[in-house]
């Protein structure tokens, strides 16, 4: 099967431009043969989207918004991970989300992130309270956002539901606050012994440096591919029978 990772610039938005991107880098990788397309975190608002305007108001998702993209995910038969905050009115709370939508459009589940609260950029939203484990094309796979890759706990966890690959949509490049990631996305790899697959972001918000963020496919430990750089749309092989990576460097296709 052939995956694709969307290392965009989202982080500022607005919306309806992030959409245009996405909208474009989504088919780009399903034009290419993706059955699965990775976003990063918050791709649909922009991750910055609160502190920019303190008045966004979250909406439950699927909204009319993502309409062109659940049937780009029909026209092509992808199956699409999309970083996105939403709504939900059972509970009144908003979450950072990463809904999956399968490849008749709908969506086959959504996991919220579950580390912070309240916290920086991200204090519209609330914790989620749930691992999240998926059937996508005949893998469980294995759902995070961001810094849950840093914490054993959501790691394990989600491997201990039945994970046999784990995907995670972030906004995370290394920081002098708080270091390089990477070593922690290998060693969760290397303790699950699962794939692990970090779809990151890029651009140069005032908050945070993402043009140094990595894109990574991180095999039972071992760093496989990574990039960091311009936006582009990153696809590689993945054998999931065997459950490796077959690919030695990503087929990289520049969004302009």
């Amino acid at each position: 099967m052939k995956i694709a990772l969307c290392h965009l610039e989202l982080s500022c938005g607005p919306q309806e431009r992030n959409l245009q991107i996405l909208e474009q880098a989504v088919r780009i990788a399903a034009e290419q043969g993706a059955d699965w397309v990775l976003t990063p975190e918050m791709a649909v608002q922009g991750y910055y989207f609160y502190r920019i305007d303190e008045n966004a108001v979250v909406v439950p998702q699927p909204s009319p918004e993502l309409e062109p993209l659940r049937k780009l995910c029909c026209e092509y038969g992808i199956t699409l991970f999309l970083g996105c905050g939403e709504y939900d009115a059972a509970c009144d709370k908003n979450f950072n989300s990463c809904l999956v939508f399968g490849p008749d459009g709908e969506i086959i589940g959504r996991h919220r992130k579950l580390f912070g609260e309240c916290m920086a950029s991200e204090s519209w939203a609330r914790k989620g309270d749930s691992f999240t484990v998926l059937p996508c094309s005949g893998l469980q796979t294995g759902v995070l956002v961001c810094a849950d890759l840093w914490f054993p706990e959501y790691y394990e966890g989600t491997k201990a539901h039945g994970a046999e690959i784990i995907v995670d949509v972030a906004a995370w490049p290394p920081t002098q606050v708080c270091g390089n990631p990477l070593p922690a996305w290998l060693h969760a790899s290397k303790v699950t012994d699962v794939t692990i697959i970090v779809c990151n972001q890029t651009g140069s918000p005032q908050w945070m440096d993402m043009n140094v963020g990595q894109s990574v496919v991180i095999d039972r430990g071992e760093l496989k591919l990574a990039y960091s750089g311009e936006p582009a749309v990153l696809l590689f092989d993945y054998d999931a029978e065997a459950k490796c990576v077959q690919s030695v460097a990503y087929d990289v296709h520049y969004i302009k």
